[in-house]
């Protein structure tokens, strides 16, 4: 879930919720190092559903959400690996960063 600041009236994430985030795209990023950014499916959609999932908070989430599909797109098996694009890695470094100006 998000909060709501009804006095500012914004949404805001959570912390654990972005530390989720943080971590998710960390582990990514650790198996585009190891496997030539060769990533299971399954980890791909855990990080684009984390970051969607903020998206009321966070307007840019389903921007660094949208390569991240792309590069599932017409997999079958969450166990299939996928190669992340040079976009796409790009986004998930950007994610791992979270900046904190983004909460709201």
């Amino acid at each position: 879930g998000l909060w709501v600041d009804t006095v500012r009236g914004v949404f805001e994430i959570p912390e654990e919720r972005i530390a989720r985030i943080k971590a998710c795209a960390k582990q990514v990023l650790s198996e585009v190092c190891r496997h030539a950014r060769l990533v299971p499916a399954k980890l791909i959609a855990r990080l684009a559903r984390l970051s969607v999932c903020v998206s009321l908070a966070f307007s840019g989430a389903k921007l660094f959400a949208r390569e991240l599909y792309a590069s599932l797109k017409g997999k079958g098996s969450w166990a299939a690996k996928v190669r992340l694009s040079n976009q796409a890695v790009k986004d998930v470094k950007v994610l791992a960063a979270f900046p904190r100006r983004w909460n709201g």
